[in-house]
């Protein structure tokens, strides 16, 4: 069995570790708010709060299973 290469920008984590992350990042974005503002496209996702925005950027690639 081979280890999958990994590089300094890019890593491999469990599935269950960026759920965590995910959950917890909603958590916080809409702590005390009733409603938050968000924007959706083709291919990325953009949450504002007061100080700042929040990204996903989905590519056309895709990972591997």
């Amino acid at each position: 069995m081979t280890k999958k290469t990994q590089s300094v920008r890019e890593r491999y984590v469990s599935a269950e570790k960026l759920q965590q992350v995910f959950a917890q990042l909603g958590i916080e974005l809409c702590a005390g708010r009733k409603q938050i503002r968000a924007t959706q496209s083709e291919k990325s996702i953009s949450i504002y709060v007061n100080g700042g925005t929040v990204n996903i950027t989905f590519n056309e690639k895709g990972g591997e299973v």
